[in-house]
């Protein structure tokens, strides 16, 4: 079993529940709870806690329905997430359908998602995505506790981190980014360049900042919201099994490339598109290179009963704040300049 460095973040972290003082709190965590240390920290403090672990790592609206009726039939007046973007967005969704204005505790434990600082909660209803947003679930506090991320799994990294990067890119290129949102976005993308090879190869200097980059893209897309790559991922994550980070990387080349290519006249987003690369750090190619190495483009196959529900599973009411409004057309092109059908 591994042992966790973090006695300083569960000192933070029992001294905030002490200033707090709830009476009973709701523990949205994964089943193996005590993995960080959280729970016997609020075992030792003596807090009332009951555990909610059962949900998906995709969490189905009817998992965050039993745990509305857990937190209120165990009359919860407080909730703490520790875990990654599905447990926090999990207790966020429960305080919504709750319709409790309950505070929030968030301890992420993986660099990519943001969830513990954004109105927004991802969820799924028989597989297909069915996510909810509010101001009011954002979470109140969070404990950065970056020595979690010393025991997850090498591909996690690798999408968690790619989330956090497309996430930056995405925010930056929104019709409604601010100079605030792309603030954040750039230093984010500051952080992945500097941090991210190194992050890969396990050194544990690179913990903090990955963390922080992850914090930063989430706190840009609270802003501008996410664009085509996350509308155009959710298919290839449900169909093909990929991973979520990997399915907005892959989209975000294509669309890229695509945005480039068919829109040479348009000198704002030629503009625009130059400034991309330039805060990135990279090009659509060479970020499909770096995809490629990692082996993430190896499986982009589909039969043509898939490749049709993919063109028309995009909702296009999430296109919206794109730079470049695309058709029916367009969707399917973009597809197609990556998937190949096969019969």
């Amino acid at each position: 079993m591994m042992i966790y460095n973090n006695e300083k973040f569960l000192n933070e972290f029992t001294a905030l529940i002490k200033k707090i003082n709830p009476n009973k709190i709701l523990f949205v965590c994964s089943a193996d709870y005590d993995r960080y240390g959280y729970r016997k920290a609020l075992d030792a403090f003596g807090a009332d806690t009951v555990p909610f672990t059962a949900f998906e790592p995709c969490p189905e609206v009817s998992s965050v329905k039993n745990g509305v009726e857990v937190f209120k039939r165990n009359n919860c007046d407080f909730i703490v997430a520790v875990g990654g973007g599905s447990a926090i967005d999990v207790a966020k969704a429960i305080k919504l359908f709750a319709e409790s204005d309950v505070e929030i505790l968030a301890v992420p434990t993986t660099a990519g998602t943001g969830a513990e600082v954004t109105r927004f909660s991802v969820l799924y209803n028989h597989g297909d995505k069915d996510s909810v947003r509010s101001w009011d679930i954002i979470p109140d506090y969070q404990i950065f506790d970056y020595t979690a991320l010393e025991s997850l799994p090498y591909i996690q990294k690798v999408v968690t981190a790619l989330d956090a990067f497309t996430h930056a890119v995405e925010a930056y290129w929104s019709k409604d980014a601010t100079d605030e949102s792309r603030d954040y976005s750039a230093e984010a993308l500051s952080l992945f360049n500097e941090h991210f090879e190194n992050y890969l190869a396990d050194d544990k200097s690179t913990y903090e900042p990955m963390m922080k980059c992850s914090e930063l893209a989430g706190r840009a897309i609270n802003i501008a919201q996410t664009t085509a790559c996350h509308a155009f991922s959710y298919k290839l994550h449900k169909l093909k099994g990929f991973y979520h980070g990997q399915a907005v990387a892959v989209c975000l080349v294509y669309i890229w490339k695509y945005m480039l290519e068919q829109n040479s006249d348009d000198i704002a987003l030629e503009l625009l598109l130059a400034e991309t690369e330039i805060v990135s750090g990279y090009t659509p190619e060479r970020l499909e290179e770096l995809l490629s190495n990692l082996g993430l483009l190896d499986d982009l196959t589909m039969t043509t009963e898939q490749f049709d529900e993919t063109v028309n599973g995009v909702n296009v009411n999430r296109l919206s704040n794109h730079p470049v409004s695309f058709n029916s057309d367009d969707i399917k092109n973009i597809y197609g300049s990556f998937i190949k059908v096969i019969k």
